[in-house]
């Protein structure tokens, strides 16, 4: 028989998938907004802010942390889950001292390899980054296929691990900790333009423990 802590290493990890999460309008402008920005999107990096490298072998993607106007209305739709979101993921409440966003597209091809988004130095955390939120949009029927946001437990596959896929569905938000390992499987979309991108916005809660 396995031991109980073998089998919460094993478990799936906690989530929250939100369906009709900001409404068909907001995510009508957001892709409208995104459409029109196509140039400011540049190659994702990996690493934290001192050490930002493109390496496409690990992240394959596009971004751009220019939200224009609606930076203030999606701020404030993000800060509004935070309360339910730490009572249903059962988080220890903490001191919110801000958000992070980004925007970032993924083409045919693109994807992200298995990784946290906290950093981590030394074996201990050096990130204030508390808990991730994704919401993704796309054009009408939606144009790709995969891109799939796979969650991992903390045991891997290899050693009785397990994981579930979250689909990213137009105006869906998925909730879970900064320290669940996660990854974006590759997105099929042949000849397809930027328009026909999976888009979503990356938003992580920074915090410091009460």
């Amino acid at each position: 028989m396995k031991s109980s802590s073998l089998t919460a290493f094993s478990a799936l990890p906690p989530h929250w998938v939100i369906d009709t999460a900001f409404g068909a309008d907001l995510a009508t402008r957001l892709l409208s907004f995104v459409l029109e920005r196509e140039s400011v999107f540049a190659d994702t990096t990996i690493g934290d802010s001192a050490n930002r490298t493109v390496r496409k072998a690990v992240r394959s993607s596009r971004a751009t942390r220019d939200f224009g106007e609606l930076h203030g209305e999606l701020e404030e739709r993000f800060r509004g889950l935070l309360p339910a979101a730490i009572s249903r993921l059962g988080l220890a409440p903490f001191a919110l001292t801000g958000l992070s966003m980004e925007l970032a597209a993924h083409g045919d091809g693109d994807f992200y390899q298995r990784h946290i988004d906290t950093f981590v130095a030394g074996g201990a955390s050096t990130s204030d980054r508390m808990l991730t939120g994704v919401y993704y949009f796309h054009v009408m029927p939606r144009a790709f296929t995969g891109g799939e946001l796979r969650l991992h437990s903390l045991r891997v596959a290899e050693d009785g691990g397990s994981h579930v896929d979250v689909e990213p569905r137009d105006d869906r938000m998925l909730l879970f900790p900064a320290w669940v390992p996660h990854e974006v499987r590759p997105v099929s979309c042949p000849g397809g333009g930027f328009a026909q991108s999976r888009f979503a916005i990356n938003c992580w809660y920074l915090g410091k423990s009460i």
